[in-house]
């Protein structure tokens, strides 16, 4: 193997072993943490969506394909600040709330106002009663945050949850989001699938071959 493609493997690898560590690292220094530092978001874009206000009024259907947008990476932000955010969510709850916005490959709905956040929010509104938000804030608009969808409740803190549509209630019932789901690098350590104990298998193979071949040279 030739010096340059030796240097652009060990480079590769590198940036590799970077992106991996900022997705992984948890967002407390703590072993009790329950996110890591960045979340993906995907599955939008399959069906409508039917975002409501923060005060329940019902907001113009959004097509599929414009859905879409909301699909891409999310990163931990504890400095998260939105002048409408505490319409949503009181700020005496805040230290109950983790938010990750969007940060690559995911946009906002409302692509003509100057300042939009597009975020992903998690909070527990009260004991064993946890679920996370998509949320949208824009300057100057009475109806922000805009509420685009939802998790069912869970009883502990997860990102491993079913997604459904919002409603402004009354006989208006929410639908399941099948396709909607959060992906993590922890779900890499998560063995679950034939396909992860195969690739891990796959892996440590190729690692003790290459030692075994090496060992071989040196010898």
């Amino acid at each position: 193997m030739s010096a340059g493609l030796k240097a652009c493997g060990a480079l590769l690898a590198l940036f590799s072993a970077i992106i991996f560590m900022w997705m992984v690292t948890p967002t407390e220094q703590t072993l009790a943490a329950v996110f890591p530092n960045v979340i993906i978001m995907s599955g939008f874009g399959s069906e409508q969506i039917d975002p409501i206000s923060f005060d329940n009024n019902s907001l113009p259907e959004l097509p599929a394909a414009q859905a879409s947008r909301f699909n891409g990476i999310y990163q931990f932000d504890p400095m998260f600040y939105h002048k409408s955010l505490d319409r949503f969510i009181p700020w005496e709850s805040r230290d109950k709330t983790h938010i990750f916005s969007c940060t690559l490959f995911c946009g906002p709905m409302n692509t003509s106002a100057k300042e939009v956040k597009l975020a992903l929010v998690h909070t527990s509104p009260g004991e064993k009663r946890n679920l996370w938000y998509l949320l949208e804030f824009a300057d100057e608009d009475a109806n922000s945050p805009i509420v685009i969808a939802r998790t069912k409740f869970r009883k502990e803190a997860t990102y491993r949850v079913p997604w459904m549509t919002v409603t402004p209630g009354g006989e208006i019932k929410p639908r399941d989001l099948l396709d909607v789901h959060l992906i993590t690098g922890w779900d890499a350590f998560r063995f679950d699938t034939p396909l992860k104990w195969g690739c891990t298998v796959a892996f440590v193979a190729l690692i003790a071959f290459l030692c075994h071949s090496r060992k071989d040279k040196d010898d």
